[in-house]
């Protein structure tokens, strides 16, 4: 009982603090503020999470394992390969777009979080790259999981060149699709 009061805790900071994150973003987001969007005091916060880094990973996996089921649920619904990478881009650059604050803040300041987050042996997004690497294993291409490793570089530097100068970065899915089919072959 009290694993489940202690998750339903957890449950509830990490839905208050999402918002808080998203809204003004990770470095404007104080332990105060979660503390007083929660209503408790910030004692009673450090005794759910020790620190704003730890809610905010709570945040980041959170987040990849929704996009994660929504990717499955979606891909059942499409057979074509190379539609459920261009799905998948479409989808991850919408999922950023609102978030705009919040990456400006984890990318803007700190272009390698991602690498970083991905070279932690629990790489929550692992999932994901396993899941895009299907699709490149379908088409045939070599070394699949590499090629969903690389896919995912090439949609950080259209995240960065997006939170320099703007512009719709969905539309940009079919454009990093191509781009990434012309490098391999070219390779």
């Amino acid at each position: 009982m009290k694993e489940e009061i202690k998750a339903f805790k957890k449950e509830f900071v990490l839905q208050k603090a999402s918002a808080l994150f998203e809204q003004r973003g990770y470095e404007k987001t104080k332990m105060s503020d979660i503390a007083k969007a929660c209503n408790v005091s910030i004692g009673t916060l450090y005794k759910i999470y020790n620190s704003k880094d730890e809610i905010f990973y709570d945040y980041v996996h959170y987040q990849i394992d929704s996009f994660y089921n929504y990717l499955e649920e979606a891909f059942s619904k499409i057979d074509d390969p190379k539609k459920r990478l261009l799905f998948f881009l479409e989808a991850k650059y919408a999922l950023f777009e609102s978030k705009r604050a919040l990456l400006k803040d984890t990318i803007a300041a700190d272009p390698l979080f991602f690498a970083k987050l991905s070279a932690n042996k629990q790489n929550p997004a692992f999932k994901i790259y396993r899941l895009v690497a299907q699709e490149f294993k379908r088409l045939g291409t070599p070394h699949p999981l590499k090629a969903s490793y690389l896919l995912n570089a090439l949609t950080y530097g259209y995240v960065e060149l997006w939170l320099l100068y703007g512009g719709d970065l969905r539309s940009k899915a079919k454009e990093t699709l191509e781009l990434f089919f012309k490098g391999i072959n070219d390779v």
